[in-house]
């Protein structure tokens, strides 16, 4: 006497999607967005966290990620730059947390301690 057939399983593998979160060069954050204006027909590329961003006209057939990928080129080249940022040495830094000390700290005077409130009230009680 036969058995049944048992049918072979077919292993469904999910499909790869292109991303519509980016990272960005400037930063290394995963924060970068392009937004379509269909409109007025302009894509912005905008890092959300360092405020890098770039304008692009809108062309038919062209997906989010040659956007981006425009916009790392134009990183990259230099015609991208990011917003201004201070550069601040290791003397500033030690300097302005001196002055920041200085200012805190009261030289020559005391201060009296305090019970606390939680044992203020138990001695009430009793």
């Amino acid at each position: 006497m036969g058995r049944r057939r048992k049918r072979k399983r077919v292993i469904a593998r999910p499909q790869r999607r292109l991303p519509k979160i980016f990272t960005c060069p400037n930063c290394g954050s995963v924060v970068v967005n392009v937004k379509q204006d269909k409109k007025k027909k302009k894509v912005k590329v905008i890092c959300g966290n360092c405020g890098l961003e770039a304008e692009f006209e809108l062309v038919e057939g062209l997906l989010p990620v040659d956007y981006y990928n425009k916009f790392v080129d134009l990183y990259y080249e230099g015609a991208i730059k990011p917003k201004k940022e201070e550069i601040v040495t290791l003397e500033q830094l030690s300097s302005e947390e001196s002055e920041e000390s200085e200012e805190t700290a009261f030289a020559g005077e005391e201060y009296e301690t305090y019970e606390s409130e939680g044992e203020g009230e138990s001695e009430e009680k009793e």
